[in-house]
């Protein structure tokens, strides 16, 4: 068996290099830019170009799949080990120490938005790749290793791969996003579109939130100048600032983010808003939003499942708007849940407390591998073998991950559980002692599931 701590250690400084310029590349998904071969914007475009461009330096066969993914191939016969990262990421919301596009080097740590979620582990991965072809170590089998551009906004880059571009399915995969040692199983999830017709005066406008899988940490109500309810929002210290503008009151109240599958750890803007307004102004409509919505795991609406594998639903209400003329309030929900859930009575049960409708727009279905597997069983034992935890278990998650949209796939780190990155969130990190280990690890794991295949 090959020593990969020992073989990884001259790849380290040019990966972390890499890994730097990779994140300064703002690849957030812009509609703006979108045009035929960059389907998900100019920023998410670059970002993918930039690994297919270390690729084709390094002596990979690279295929860009019309500006959906970046696909990168090594190895001439036998079954086909799949890696699945994502080059985009989240907006750069809240208040961040370093500019999030900075990849800043500090404190032992690369700060910067992606870095864990998702470009830190994809240079990992694509180092372990480049580790195992410059030593011989892809004989009998081959590796795919692909990137896509919109894993954030729902993974229509890997269904896009999968159905229009033809990509060929793993014997075995993995996609390093997510956490160590293994996910075995993952939470179904729904994302919604939830309107209401109503008026909401003196409400001129309503507008918070970037992105459906994310804590909504800020807020822009609009209404006619009123002091005396700015006065009342000061008194009892609901966190918000103010923008003087000639006879109106625009108020930004503000949150905490947090990834959309861990509401519980966020503070949601859209609901402190609601409460506030709806109190001070007498709006039933937003007092009733405020109460009903209120518990992220859905027992203030009756919407509460628990699963043993994979544990309570989780609600996320990720983007609000509210349009004065139409008289329309809209709202995102990004709703998760176990195996033994009944999601459509459940998003009833939310219909009916919140006075809302609600239309479907996305769905993954729950995931669940068994422990014993031959996949799973594998890169445990990988795990086990480079970082000598021995007692760790699989772990089940209310996150999604691309093992939803790749067969024979699981996913398997990078996230050390000490060391969680604050993914989605501001002041995004990745240890760079954790990242060199991320090399060793899946240059491993690759290797194992090549020779396991066969």
């Amino acid at each position: 068996m090959p020593n990969f701590k020992k073989l990884s250690k001259i790849y380290e400084k040019d990966a972390l290099v890499a890994l730097e310029q990779f994140v300064r590349i703002a690849s957030v998904y812009d509609s703006h830019s979108k045009k035929e071969g960059q389907p998900y914007g100019a920023k998410v475009k670059e970002a993918l170009d930039y690994l297919a461009k270390l690729g084709t330096d390094f002596g990979f066969k690279v295929d860009t799949v019309d500006g959906y993914c970046t696909e990168i191939s090594v190895g001439d016969e036998g079954p086909l080990v799949g890696v699945y990262g994502h080059s985009d990421v989240v907006p750069a919301t809240g208040s961040w120490t370093n500019p999030p596009f900075s990849a800043t080097l500090k404190d032992g740590r690369l700060w910067g938005r992606g870095a864990a979620d998702d470009k830190g582990p994809l240079i990992a991965a694509f180092y372990a790749l480049k580790l195992l072809k410059d030593n011989g170590l892809i004989k009998g089998y081959r590796v795919k290793l692909v990137s896509g551009g919109d894993e954030e906004r729902g993974s229509s880059c890997l269904t896009y791969y999968f159905e229009e571009h033809k990509g060929e399915e793993p014997a075995f995969g993995f996609t390093p996003d997510a956490d160590y040692p293994l996910i075995y199983a993952e939470k179904g999830i729904r994302n919604y579109t939830a309107t209401r017709t109503l008026d909401l005066s003196p409400i001129i406008a309503m507008t918070g939130g970037v992105v459906t899988n994310a804590v909504c940490d800020s807020l822009l109500v609009t209404l006619k100048e009123d002091k005396k309810f700015e006065q009342y929002l000061k008194d009892n210290k609901i966190p918000c600032d103010f923008s003087p503008m000639e006879g109106l009151s625009v108020i930004r109240f503000k949150g905490v983010a947090a990834h959309g599958s861990t509401p519980e750890k966020g503070k949601s803007a859209i609901l402190s808003a609601f409460k506030a307004v709806g109190e001070y102004y007498h709006l039933d409509a937003l007092t009733l939003l405020a109460s009903s919505l209120a518990d992220p795991s859905g027992k203030s609406f009756d919407g509460f499942n628990h699963s043993n594998e994979l544990g309570d639903t989780t609600y996320n209400y990720g983007i609000v708007n509210y349009d004065s003329n139409k008289k329309t309030l809209s709202l995102t929900i990004d709703f998760r849940y176990g195996e033994n859930a009944e999601p459509d009575l459940l998003i009833a049960n939310l219909e009916k407390a919140s006075k809302l409708a609600c239309t479907k727009l996305t769905e993954a279905k729950p995931l669940l591998f068994d422990k014993k597997s031959l996949l799973v069983s594998t890169l445990m034992k990988v795990y086990k073998q480079e970082t000598f935890k021995l007692f760790d278990k699989p772990l089940a998650i209310g996150g999604g991950t691309y093992a939803k949209e790749a067969k024979n796939t699981v996913a398997f780190g990078a996230a050390f559980k000490e060391h969680p990155g604050n993914m989605h969130s501001p002041d995004e990190y990745i240890y760079v002692d954790d990242f060199a280990k991320d090399i060793a690890i899946y240059a491993h794991a690759i290797y194992a599931l090549g020779h396991v295949s066969k």
